[in-house]
C-alpha cells in the first residue's frame, strides 16, 4: 500500500475517533454539571451566551471550591449551632424581622467555620452551588425577603418562609436536618 494511502486512512480514522468520542465527551461533562448543580445549571444556561459558556462557569466554580479548605463541623459546634437556631426560632415569635436577620447572621458563621469565604453576595451563590445546589433557590428568596424586612415592608407569613428556607440551607450546612425540637416554633 503506498504511503499516502496509509496516511489517509490514517488520518480519516482519527476524524472518525474525533467526531465519535469528543461529543460524547461534552455529552459526559453535561450529564455530570447538570447533576451536581440541578436546578443551577439550567439557570446559569439561561444567564449566559451559550450553553459552553455556562458550563466553563460551573466548572470554574468546582474549581474555585477545590482550592478552599472546607470542612465538616464537629459534633460539638453542630449542637451549639443547633441551640443558637432554636433561639433564633423562639424569638420568631415576638421579633419576626430580627429572627430573620439573625437567621441570616447565623447561616454566614456557619459558612465561614466550614470554610467558605466571607464574600460578596453572588460569589457566595456561586459557591454554595457547587455543594448545596438544591437550596439555592430558597437561599435566594429568603435573602431576598431579609433584604425587604430590613425596611419593614415584609408580611409575617413571608418572614416565616425564609425562617423556614434559611433552615433548609443551614441543616444541610451543619450536615444534618434540623427536625423535632430544632424548627417547632417555625412548623
Amino acid at each position: 500500500m503506498p504511503g499516502g494511502t496509509l496516511g489517509a486512512i490514517i488520518a480519516l480514522i482519527i476524524l472518525i475517533l474525533i467526531v465519535v468520542v469528543v461529543p460524547g465527551g461534552y455529552e459526559k461533562r453535561r450529564r455530570r454539571l447538570r447533576e451536581r448543580f440541578g436546578p443551577e445549571y439550567d439557570r446559569v444556561v439561561g444567564e449566559r451566551r451559550s450553553r459552553r459558556t455556562a458550563e466553563a462557569e460551573l466548572a470554574a466554580r468546582e474549581r474555585r471550591i477545590r482550592k478552599l479548605r472546607l470542612r465538616d463541623l464537629a459534633g460539638d459546634a453542630r449542637d451549639k449551632y443547633r441551640l443558637q437556631w432554636s433561639e433564633v426560632q423562639e424569638r420568631f415569635v415576638d421579633d419576626p424581622s430580627g429572627a430573620i436577620a439573625q437567621a441570616k447572621a447565623l447561616v454566614a458563621t456557619v459558612m465561614r467555620e466550614r470554610g467558605y469565604p466571607a464574600a460578596e453576595y453572588q460569589q457566595t451563590l456561586a459557591d454554595l452551588s457547587v455543594a448545596h445546589a438544591r437550596n439555592l433557590d430558597h437561599f435566594r428568596a429568603a435573602h431576598e425577603v431579609s433584604a425587604r424586612a430590613a425596611s419593614g415592608n415584609v408580611a409575617t407569613e413571608e418572614l416565616r418562609i425564609a425562617l423556614l428556607q434559611y433552615r433548609e440551607l443551614l441543616g444541610e450546612l451543619l450536615g444534618a436536618a434540623l427536625t423535632g425540637d430544632d424548627h417547632a416554633a417555625a412548623a
